[in-house]
């Protein structure tokens, strides 16, 4: 990892993003980028991951709301909890791809939990501009330690 990289820290729920800052002079200078530190620049919680069951099918005035979840009211249940997970996954690739376009000029690290990883990749448009990929959910982590997850499986 070096200066100007992003790190994206993802799970169903929310998502972290970090950049490689310097840490020293000589790392702001170029002659030593990988002594970095990773800032914090946003976080997003996705809505659609809290809440309630009843509040996704249900409208305020107690009518039900139109759209993919009208399903289960019209007596295919057993299909809910996959669309609701499906519509997260969704939600979670576009915010990704988001973020990359917004903030990633440079390389990108991604961690997601093993779980999603495979779902939330093929909804995604750029895919390819992930330099690694961690399928471990390191939203919890301290951000100090996050940048050694990232290293290569030779130098752990």
């Amino acid at each position: 990892m070096r200066v100007g990289d992003i790190v994206i820290v993802a799970s169903l729920g929310e998502i972290k993003v970090y950049k490689a800052n310097p840490r020293t002079l000589e790392a702001e200078a170029g002659l030593k980028p990988n002594e970095i530190k990773l800032d914090f620049l946003t976080g997003l919680d996705i809505i659609e991951a809290h809440k309630k069951l009843q509040d996704l099918i249900t409208g305020i005035e107690g009518s039900f709301k139109p759209g993919f979840l009208n399903k289960a009211v019209n007596g295919e249940k057993h299909n809910l909890k996959q669309e609701i997970y499906k519509e997260a996954v969704k939600f979670v690739a576009e915010d990704i791809d988001m973020i990359i376009d917004e903030y990633g000029e440079k390389k990108v690290f991604l961690s997601l939990p093993k779980i999603i990883a495979n779902d939330v990749l093929s909804n995604m448009k750029n895919k390819d501009k992930i330099f690694r990929l961690v399928e471990k959910d390191l939203l919890k982590t301290d951000k100090n330690k996050l940048i050694d997850e990232f290293k290569p499986e030779i130098l752990k």
